[in-house]
């Protein structure tokens, strides 16, 4: 009987403990954003702005402010001349599971990010905008 109790005991013990093995953790979600994206894709109210006729050149630059949150800038070269720095402020960052990473200004969903590919969509002046960047 005692042998059956040992027996017992140290098989409950055996599939009870736990796994060793850590996976590791998920990088923070701001580390998987963090980064220079070049705008390749520039729609407005639906129709496509082509940046090789105008040799325009737009950037993005998303930094870490906190393991949820990045701040970011735009930065336009238009003819070769820079416009003014856009300051994007803080932008909040969620999971999405399968379609990548969404991007809040506030409560309001401005942008996703997935496979390295990342689309900004507003409205500026009345005026929808889409703009679609590849990670540098």
């Amino acid at each position: 009987m005692k042998k059956v109790l040992l027996f017992l005991f140290v098989t409950t013990l055996f599939f009870s403990c736990k796994d060793d093995k850590d996976k590791d953790p998920a990088p923070e979600l701001s580390a998987q954003v963090t980064g220079n994206y070049k705008v390749t894709k520039l729609t407005v109210n639906g129709k496509e702005q082509p940046l090789e006729l105008a040799k325009a050149v737009i950037t993005i630059q998303l930094e870490k402010f906190s393991a949820e949150v990045v701040t970011g800038i735009m930065k336009a070269k238009i003819d070769g001349v820079s416009e003014p720095d856009e300051d994007l402020g803080t932008l909040n960052l969620k999971n999405a599971g399968s379609t990548g990473i969404d991007i809040y200004e506030g409560t309001q969903k401005v942008g996703n990010l997935k496979s390295g590919k990342l689309t900004v969509f507003i409205v500026l002046d009345g005026d929808e905008i889409e703009m679609i960047a590849d990670k540098q």
